[in-house]
């Protein structure tokens, strides 16, 4: 079996500004990174974004120096009031820094408005070259992977797919032995581990608590056979607690 190709989320060093994330992948092999170029919700602008201009030049000085490139970007927040126009300027970013993907993440409680205005998104990141993915969660208005696949499957948009982080999965009640059935809905994986029991701060968990992969009692090998090898890994494992310590440990090679 071929080995997959691992990313290297921003989030699995939380506070650590883009170019030094940059820096960190290369240290420990990942050949790509995943960066916010804007917040995944108002209340959530607490991430080091990318910002464009001076710090966008720097960053893609550090890749080129570095061989690192980028696959994915987060976020792009759907709520009731997001106008697509909106995300226009975030597309292009994105495109600039050779980004391959973008999440998405649907909060408007109105399915029918939002799919007609993430189609109107995947239709300007098609034209940038650029694939969205929903990421669902108990947090959202697509909470499982069930309402999540049958929201992309209803779109009908070939740039759209689902992503699979499988703390969400667990904790929305879901398991790897969903996934071959909608196997054709799935474009991107996120992969970190956790407890089998659930938090009393879920969102905690997910923001800053993660166990590193194999260190927890999620079923990972069973995401792994369920799902297609080709698609990159995208390694998201905040674990404030450490202070980040455990990256130090940490080399795929």
């Amino acid at each position: 079996m071929a080995e997959r190709i691992l990313t290297l989320h921003q989030l699995s060093l939380r506070d650590t500004d883009p170019v030094a994330l940059v820096r960190a992948a290369a240290a420990a092999g990942f050949p790509f990174v995943t960066v916010f170029l804007h917040p995944p919700a108002p209340q959530l602008d607490i991430f080091p974004r990318l910002l464009p201009g001076a710090p966008t030049r720097a960053f893609v000085q550090a890749m080129r120096a570095e061989g690192v490139q980028v696959h994915n970007v987060e976020a792009l927040p759907f709520s009731g009031r997001t106008d697509p126009a909106d995300y226009l300027p975030v597309l292009d970013h994105a495109a600039e820094i050779g980004a391959r993907r973008a999440t998405v993440l649907v909060y408007d409680r109105d399915l029918p408005r939002a799919s007609d205005r993430l189609s109107q998104t995947c239709d300007a990141a098609a034209a940038r070259g650029i694939a969205l993915s929903i990421e669902f969660m108990a947090f959202s208005s697509l909470r499982t992977v069930g309402e999540a696949a049958d929201f992309v499957r209803q779109s009908g948009h070939a740039k759209l797919s689902l992503l699979v982080d499988p703390l969400h999965l667990a904790r929305t009640g879901g398991s790897p032995a969903q996934l071959g059935a909608l196997a054709d809905t799935i474009g991107a994986l996120q992969f970190c581990d956790a407890m089998l029991a659930p938090p009393e701060d879920a969102f905690r968990e997910a923001v800053e608590d993660r166990e590193i992969p194999g260190e927890g009692e999620l079923p990972l090998q069973a995401l792994l056979d369920a799902t297609d090898p080709g698609l990159p890994l995208d390694v998201e494992v905040p674990m404030l607690r450490v202070e980040n310590q455990w990256f130090e440990h940490f080399d795929h090679r």
